[in-house]
């Protein structure tokens, strides 16, 4: 798929699924596989980017994801009646900032996902 063929798939999941916020995207030939907020995808989609195929997914699948990945490395822990996420990076892991806790939001989430996979989630 590219371009407006995307777009308009893309635009009638999140109508049917308004709750879905993330989106998983991938491409075959690279066996490679994304994740990132929905906005952001679509601000950065360029016109002839090739995706194969997409999943548009919630917080609460987000957060399966990241608790998989972090392996016992991260929590979610209600503090002042807010929920927050406590993560230690990976083993040998330099990260942009040094925070173990950030408040539990999607872009939380990708940020923290991103860090764990340095870029690059392999599922």
């Amino acid at each position: 798929m590219k371009g407006y063929q995307l777009v308009k798939e893309i635009r009638e999941a999140k109508g049917a699924h308004p709750d879905r916020v993330f989106i998983k995207w991938w491409r075959n030939e690279e066996d490679f596989i994304d994740f990132d907020l929905l906005d952001r995808f679509l601000q950065n989609l360029k016109e002839g980017e090739k995706i194969d195929g997409f999943e548009l997914i919630n917080e609460d699948e987000m957060w399966r994801t990241l608790e998989a990945r972090c392996q016992g490395r991260i929590s979610k822990v209600k503090r002042d009646g807010d929920w927050v996420l406590q993560w230690t990076p990976p083993p040998n892991r330099k990260v942009e900032e040094v925070q173990t806790e950030y408040p539990y939001s999607a872009e939380s989430m990708v940020k923290i996902l991103d860090s764990e996979t340095n870029y690059n989630y392999v599922d």
